[in-house]
């Protein structure tokens, strides 16, 4: 073997002064069993690496080659197709793994004799050289000879270099060295004589010079053809090895002497001609197609990114850890010749599409794709060409490119390196188009998102326009108007060093924000100035804060607007500022569906105190102003309120924590009408319910009852064990208060609804205090009210409970105003009720008085001489009982007797409540005294006594201008309210009467009621 390789070497070293060739370097297109020439129509015995045209496949011919989108060879004009045995490496377990291959390098060469009568390959042209069974070195079989020019082994065909950083080393024949820092490569060289005859499968056609790369072809094959030889580089050192592994070729060699290589020919026939003519012999190109104009001409060096392997034609596993070689090679060593392999396998073809073929749009300046007409090539400058906005994608391609510069507003759009999008409104400095001669000879990059189009390469744009881009309309400070005039222009303004320039509200998007957009939803907002930035954010303010500041130049707001490309919204920190035109706000309240609903404004919602309208409550899709005003005005509230656009709540009034927001803060569509406004995340829309009618109730009471909240039952007995009683229908805090004040019982609860219980003393057992939520059942007889829960009680106390007199000789029945229930009038001689806070005054302990039951049995007299009279203020309405003192002791008589008089007068009267005005329905109102309100307080009331005949004043209707406070009491309460009424009293001319100060009691949040000299106190009940 020695011998032989010697003289291998010694030949090789004749051909070596020769120069006349061209390297042409090729990727990897295809890899599978894929064997046009041996293997036609099917798949082939072991894989192949394959380069060269885009379509190969099984059954390829030389029109389909020429119909491929590209080549992975340089040269875009050779179609061809060049394949060889993939290289494996068996794992000492006996997996195989392939070895990473680049592609091969594929050399013309103008050798032999003959060579200035070379002539270049037919069409379709197809050969293969090597021998794919030998498994050893056959040294007997040579090529044609003569005495001048002697034959040599054809085994010579074949050799290998380890390509080692060592340094070179001699090539042999075989895989002697596997160990390669830069991969070992195999070489195979070509036959270059031929008979003129088609393809023959025992490649008689073609014959070998004698000298293989150089020489003489026999006299039977007299045609000088090119000389064809390929070099494949396998990365043998990119292999994890492990012990007893070795390297196998697809076709089962592990020796390297079945190397072999195909060719089927795909030139563009003019272009190899020329090229054989000009190049082939041409010894100053050396190897340099760059040399060679014809080949040039279509070369580029973008080869392996416009033309990437395709997928595998075959569908097996090649990839990863294989128990087997494909095609069921078993591997074989030598010396004897190896055998065809037998598989039953038969595995199936993948259908590529049309991947592979299609022809490459190369435009011209002017041509257009939809809107976009290309403008030309563009060589980047010291700065980027095209800097405004940037984008790269494995889905580039043309139209990607410019819908991505129109949605960021620009017209210029620039591709580069094939995934790369660049967009401006123009070129910067330092940067040129090209001559539209260079530019359309350039080599280019294929779009990786779509290889029939060109974009750009390294440092190279091809830049499109858009014909349709509308510059945005020039901006002047203070004079461009938008929004039918409901924002001016006020400049680029900086953000805030210590914050945002505008801090009072935001809101983003990132697909159609505009400026008329933001400027819609700060004025919603009730804000002076809108301001948008980067393009899709949007922020509001009442001034510019944090010390933002006008940056005097409107171009550095350059960023158009993501849903309008011909308006500027800012830029990065940089804000396109607009202040807003607030429409002029109504005069007088703001009222809806024909004035049963009045705006009382946005309040908070949420933290401290609970819900702010607490007392009832439904969600869902059908909320608006609306539903939420027919649910609540059928339970009577006074209030109604609409919050984050799909919740509806009602009450008496607001709790004490809430506070009026601005107007703009409720701003969420209703869920049922988005035309509506129905409050935000905790704010809530509140309006009055002016169909709200006040309801009150007669209850005989000493005393007002105060609430001390919800308890538990007692663990050993009752909370409170004295009297029970209960009532399915009409159980209310009336009845219970009636009933236990009766029996003498000054605590009294309710529970179940239904059940009143009543004691001498307080929560006891072991009764403790529970959250007010727990008693959660309403009163049987009166919805607006708690009566407790199961084993939950709420608890009340009396200050004084009911006492017979024997002095009495009538009764009364006290008034007290009850959510649920309306007032009953029944008149008596000592004891009347009204529906306004009053003081009576009560005699002086030195006064003398006669018997009560005696003036209770007599008509009424005139008064003599005194003129009391009395002042009294109120914040709202409430119900009332007031007790008379006795008649003083005098010796005058009455002169008269009369029969007090009292003037029903019916007309809506107008109720307050913490700034929510509803007006009643028309009702008797009893009345003797003039009663105004001005500025959240009731004017006085006077009661002039006069001696003589009574008679009968008119009342004067209270009229409230500012809201009154809410009374404080224990819990968060609502406000109940009573119609306002006044009484005539008889009193003795003599008599300074000084009346008890009462109490009144109501279901719900009552106001401060303040008198001259004395105050009416009121507690609040828990109400449903």
């Amino acid at each position: 073997m020695a011998n032989h390789i010697s003289i291998f070497f010694g030949l090789l070293a004749l051909a070596a002064c020769a120069e006349a060739f061209w390297r042409m370097s090729c990727s990897v297109i295809q890899t599978g069993r894929v064997d046009p020439i041996i293997a036609p129509g099917t798949f082939s015995a072991h894989v192949h690496k394959l380069s060269g045209a885009s379509n190969i496949n099984i059954d390829s011919t030389f029109e389909s080659l020429q119909a491929s989108r590209c080549t992975s060879c340089e040269v875009q004009d050779d179609k061809s197709a060049y394949w060889t045995p993939q290289l494996f490496y068996q794992h000492g377990n006996g997996s195989f793994e392939m070895v990473p291959n680049g592609g091969t390098v594929i050399y013309y060469l103008g050798r032999g004799e003959n060579r200035s009568k070379i002539e270049p390959f037919q069409p379709g042209f197809k050969m293969v050289s090597g021998d794919n069974f030998a498994r050893s070195y056959d040294s007997k079989k040579k090529t044609y000879g003569t005495s001048r020019f002697k034959g040599r082994p054809i085994a010579d065909r074949v050799s290998f270099a380890c390509l080692d950083s060592s340094g070179p080393s001699k090539e042999r024949n075989y895989m002697w060295k596997t160990d390669c820092d830069n991969g070992m490569r195999a070489q195979i060289h070509f036959q270059s004589c031929w008979n003129g005859q088609d393809y023959q499968p025992d490649q008689s056609h073609i014959a070998y010079m004698s000298q293989i790369d150089n020489g003489v072809c026999p006299p039977s094959h007299p045609r000088q053809l090119p000389h064809l030889f390929f070099e494949v580089i396998y990365g043998v050192n990119d292999i994890k090895k492990s012990k007893g592994g070795r390297f196998v070729f697809a076709n089962g060699d592990t020796t390297g002497y079945a190397f072999h290589g195909d060719f089927l020919n795909g030139w563009k026939p003019e272009v190899l001609s020329t090229a054989i003519k000009k190049c082939i012999n041409n010894d100053d190109i050396g190897g340099a197609i760059s040399k060679c104009p014809v080949l040039a001409a279509s070369q580029t060096p973008f080869f392996s990114d416009n033309c990437p392997e395709m997928a595998s034609l075959v569908n097996e596993p090649l990839r990863g850890m294989l128990d087997e070689l494909p095609g069921c090679i078993k591997p074989s060593s030598g010396p004897g010749r190896a055998s065809r392999a037998v598989c039953e396998s038969k595995p199936l073809f993948n259908d590529l599409d049309d991947t592979a073929i299609g022809t490459m749009f190369d435009p011209a300046v002017g041509d257009k794709v939809g809107d976009w007409a290309f403008v030309g090539c563009a060589l980047e400058g010291t700065r980027r060409a095209l800097n405004k906005y940037a984008v790269t994608s494995a889905s580039m391609s043309i139209q990607y490119c410019t819908a991505s510069c129109k949605a960021q507003g620009y017209p210029l759009a620039g591709l580069e390196n094939g995934r790369e999008c660049y967009c401006a409104g123009g070129l910067t400095p330092g940067a040129s188009y090209t001559k539209a001669s260079t530019c359309l000879s350039s080599r280019k990059m294929t779009c990786v998102g779509n290889m029939t189009q060109y974009c750009g390469g390294p440092d190279f744009l091809t830049v499109w326009n858009d014909t349709s881009y509308t510059p945005p309309v020039e901006l002047v400070i203070g004079q461009t108007e938008i929004s039918k005039g409901v924002a001016t222009y006020h400049g680029c303004w900086a953000e805030g060093s210590t914050g945002r320039a505008l801090a009072s509200d935001r809101t983003a998007d990132v697909v159609a924000m505009t400026n008329e957009k933001c400027v819609a939803f700060c004025q919603a907002g009730g804000y002076e100035y809108a301001g948008t930035e980067y393009s899709q954010e949007c922020y509001c303010g009442n001034e510019i804060v944090n010390g933002g500041y006008d940056t005097t130049d409107i171009s550095q707001c350059s960023m158009q607007c993501r849903g309008n490309i011909f308006s500027y919204c800012g830029a990065g920190n940089r804000l396109s500022v607009w202040k807003i035109k607030q429409p002029d706000r109504p005069v007088g309240p703001i009222t809806a569906l024909n004035g049963a609903a009045v705006s009382s404004g946005c309040y908070t919602d949420g933290g401290p105190g609970g819900r702010t309208l607490p007392n009832a409550v439904f969600t869902g899709s059908s909320v608006s102003l609306d539903t939420c005003f027919a649910f609540c005005n059928k339970l009577n509230y006074p209030l109604f309120g609409m919050e984050y656009g799909r919740e509806c709540y009602c009450g008496y009034a607001p709790k004490t924590q809430a506070t009026l927001a601005p107007d703009g803060d409720c701003k969420m569509p209703c869920a049922g009408d988005s035309s509506q406004k129905c409050g935000a995340g905790n704010r809530i829309s509140i309006w009055n319910n002016t169909l709200y009618t006040p309801t009150v109730s007669t209850v005989k009471l000493d005393s007002s009852p105060r609430y001390l909240g919800c308890y538990t039952e007692g663990k050993g007995g009752r909370a409170l064990a004295g009297d029970k009683m209960s009532d399915k229908k009409k159980m209310s805090v009336e009845v219970c208060i009636a009933y236990c004040s009766s029996k003498g019982y000054p605590y009294l609860g309710l529970e179940n609804g239904q059940d009143c219980y009543c004691s001498k003393k307080g929560p006891s057992s072991g009764s403790l205090e529970a959250p007010e939520s727990e008693c959660s059942i309403t009163c049987k007889g009166n919805k607006s009210q708690k009566c407790g829960a199961t084993n939950r009680i709420n608890v009340y106390r009396l200050d004084r409970v009911a006492k017979s007199s024997s002095s009495a000789k009538t009764t009364s029945k006290p008034a007290i105003k009850v959510q649920g229930q309306r007032t009953s009038s029944k008149a008596a001689t000592r004891h009347s009720k009204t529906t306004i806070s009053t003081a009576a005054r009560e005699a002086p302990s030195k006064a003398r008085s006669s018997s009560s039951a005696k003036l209770a049995n007599t008509k009424l007299k005139a008064p003599t001489a005194t003129k009391p009279h009395s002042t009294m203020q109120t914040k709202t309405s409430t119900t009332l009982k007031i007790k008379l003192a006795p008649k003083p002791k005098t010796t005058a008589k009455p002169k008269t007797t009369a029969k007090p008089t009292l003037k029903t007068i019916s007309k809506p009267v107008g109720i307050n409540v913490q700034g929510f005005i509803a007006k009643t329905k028309p009702a008797a109102i009893s009345t003797s005294t003039a009663v105004k309100a001005q500025k959240t307080q009731a004017a006085s009331a006077i009661v002039n006594l006069k001696n003589k005949a009574f008679t009968t004043t008119k009342q004067s209707q209270s009229k409230t201008t500012n809201p009154p406070t809410l009374a404080k009491g224990k819990k968060s309460p609502t406000t109940t309210l009573g119609r306002t009424s006044s009484l005539s009293q008889n009193a003795h001319p003599k008599a300074n009467t000084k009346a008890k100060t009462l109490t009144t009691t109501l279901p719900t949040s009552t106001l401060k009621h303040k008198a001259k000299k004395t105050k009416a106190t009121s507690t609040a009940h828990p109400t449903a």
